[in-house]
């Protein structure tokens, strides 16, 4: 089952002195499988939170549709098999933390029987026992966040939605953060984070998203995301018109030790000029392939902002 869907979903801002209209949105077509952690990628503007927004119904589109579970976001039953925590984390800070876990598990209608045990779970889970019986308003930023997650996991939902989860969380508390999103997966939940912190994202997403200016740029599987992988080759030397025709590419061309190094940016390229080195005998000393980092796949796919 696809556990979010867009259908050209479009989001449009008119000014309140003009009639000036300004997208968020446009067009998105999106589909999040059942049991997958997926990644929404893309810099500040990119349209991220409004989408969000427009999952969680709290926003509606100008135009197009948006589903969970094959639900219109709309129903409020679906919206129950939903887990959210914002990027701003706002609570209840008179409450200590417990109380603060038990308030929200009867919002959201967990059995008294098993608040208990549920709110005690997820203390744990979440390295909070000892900040337990703290009042919140003592909490620090990092145990905030973490709280706030125990707050969006409290009814033990089969999506969650996550907007920059671990903006608050030191490098701990962010591998802990990882394991417990690793450890959902394996329970088959389903989870949708939204991250600037590109490594974070590549360690455990099974897919990615990059938006920008409220446009789907790109879509897939780290692996199919760098099907053009740089890669290197190594040579001794190579007569002049070589060089020429090299200078005509993008390749790059560095000369170390005694060696040459000739760095393609995609498949294609290093191809034609094995082709080359090929037809005017020249060795091929090593070949190395370079798989593209999740930041450089970014990179490569969004239009960079104008120089100042």
């Amino acid at each position: 089952m696809i556990a979010i869907r867009t259908e050209n979903i479009c989001k449009t801002y008119t000014g309140r002195l003009s009639r000036h209209e300004t997208s968020a949105v446009r067009m998105l077509d999106l589909e999040v499988k059942e049991g997958e952690i997926f990644g929404f990628l893309g810099p500040n503007g990119a349209g991220k939170t409004t989408t969000i927004h427009m999952l969680l119904n709290l926003i509606r589109p100008t135009s197009g549709a948006a589903y969970l579970f094959d639900r219109p976001v709309a129903e409020t039953e679906v919206r129950r098999r939903l887990g959210y925590l914002p990027e701003s984390v706002n609570l209840h800070t008179y409450y200590r933390g417990r109380e603060l876990l038990n308030f929200y598990a009867a919002l959201c209608g967990v059995p008294v029987e098993k608040r208990a045990r549920r709110v005690g779970d997820l203390l744990k889970l979440l390295n909070l026992e000892e900040a337990a019986e703290k009042r919140v308003a003592k909490y620090s930023k990092g145990m905030s966040q973490r709280i706030g997650f125990a707050q969006a996991m409290i009814h033990d939902p089969d999506l969650l939605i996550l907007d920059e989860p671990t903006a608050s969380l030191d490098p701990v508390g962010r591998k802990e953060l990882h394991d417990v999103l690793l450890e959902l997966k394996q329970r088959g939940k389903t989870v949708f984070i939204s991250s600037h912190i590109l490594s974070e994202i590549e360690t455990v997403c099974d897919r990615v998203a990059i938006l920008q200016n409220g446009e789907l740029k790109r879509v897939g599987t780290l692996r199919e995301l760098s099907a053009d992988k740089r890669s290197r080759l190594m040579v001794k030397s190579f007569p002049a018109p070589v060089m020429e025709a090299l200078s005509a590419t993008a390749a790059e061309v560095t000369l170390a030790q005694g060696r040459i190094t000739i760095r393609c940016p995609n498949e294609a390229l290093r191809q034609t000029i094995e082709e080359l080195l090929q037809r005017h005998g020249v060795e091929i000393l090593h070949r190395e392939i370079e798989a593209q980092s999740l930041e450089q796949i970014f990179f490569s796919s969004i239009t960079p902002p104008p120089k100042l």
